[in-house]
Order: structure tokens, then C-alpha cells, then sequence
């Protein structure tokens, strides 16, 4: 089984990407949320992050083909069920880590959620995101942001030519 420090945490709008086909997020993010829901990658969600993946895709003003309430529902129910994606939850001391980080870091407005999300996956030993705001964590040096375009990308040249590899050696 993988460790803690292992996983890293699907940021919404991944998962807002993963379901909307025509956004040119979305293979990277269909594949990635895949890759997850098979246990081939170590990925996890906490509740902020499906709060706010149902926010978005229920709203017409947010996003071209949104869902009705009952579907995203059963999305969001989907990732709560999966055995591979981990789920985390903020812990009795996750406040405490937003102080802390809030003093090495101060935001104003909306930042502060992005912050609580990393004192979230902080305090539960997850020190890896996936995301496309990428500015939005970069600053914060404890967690590696990892974008999925770039990723999946890389993985893709890789397999490429390996499979050159193994047709040269045939």
C-alpha cells in the first residue's frame, strides 16, 4: 500500500475538467481521475474539493454543459466510494496549520481557501497537489504542485519510447 507522502490531492478543477469534454483540460484530467480510480496512481479528494467540484459543474455561468444537482451528486458519491482514491478529512488540529501557514503566507479574499486546503492535506501527511491554478500553491513552499498537462505529457514520451525501445529490440 502506498504511504501518506506518497498521494497527492486532486484539486476541483481537475475533477471540473475530468467532466467536461470539450475543455482542452479534459484528457489530461479524464486521465489522471482514471488512473486514480483504477489504484495506478495514488490520489486523493477531501470534501472541499467535491463541495466545490459540484459547485461548478451545476452552474451554467461556471461552465458550458453543466450537469443537473442529481448527477454531479452521484459523481461526487462515486469518488466517495472509490476503494483507490483516498479521501481526507480536516483534522481537530487542520485550524491550527491554517494559522501557521496564514503567518508564513498571508492572503487576502479567496486565497484563504486554497490555504485551507493546504493546511487540510498538510495536516493529513499529502504534500502533493494536482492542479491548473498552479499560482495558487506555488508559493507555498511545503507543497509540491504538480500540473497534470505537463505530467501526463512526459508519461506519454515515455511510453513512446519504450515501446520504440522494445520494436527496435524485436
Amino acid at each position: 500500500m502506498n504511504t501518506s507522502n506518497e498521494f497527492a490531492l486532486l484539486d476541483a478543477n481537475i475533477l471540473v475538467y475530468a467532466d467536461q469534454e470539450e475543455d482542452e483540460h479534459h484528457a489530461a484530467s479524464k486521465r489522471l481521475r482514471d488512473q486514480g480510480r483504477l489504484g495506478t496512481r495514488a490520489l486523493c479528494v477531501c470534501p472541499q474539493v467535491l463541495n466545490e467540484y459540484f459547485s461548478v459543474v451545476t452552474s451554467p455561468r461556471r461552465v458550458t454543459n453543466p450537469r443537473s444537482s442529481e448527477a454531479a451528486m452521484e459523481e461526487v458519491e462515486q469518488y466517495v466510494a472509490s476503494r483507490h482514491i483516498r479521501k481526507v478529512y480536516p483534522t481537530p488540529n487542520t485550524f491550527k496549520r491554517l494559522q501557521a501557514l496564514f503567518q508564513t503566507y498571508p492572503v487576502e479574499g479567496p486565497l484563504i481557501f486554497d490555504l485551507y486546503l493546504a493546511a487540510t492535506i498538510l495536516e493529513n501527511g499529502i504534500t502533493k497537489i494536482y492542479t491548473y491554478n498552479t499560482a495558487d500553491f506555488a508559493r507555498i513552499s511545503e507543497i509540491e504542485v504538480l500540473e497534470p498537462d505537463a505530467i501526463i505529457a512526459a508519461e506519454s514520451e515515455d511510453t513512446q519510447e519504450s515501446e520504440q525501445q522494445d520494436s527496435a529490440t524485436e
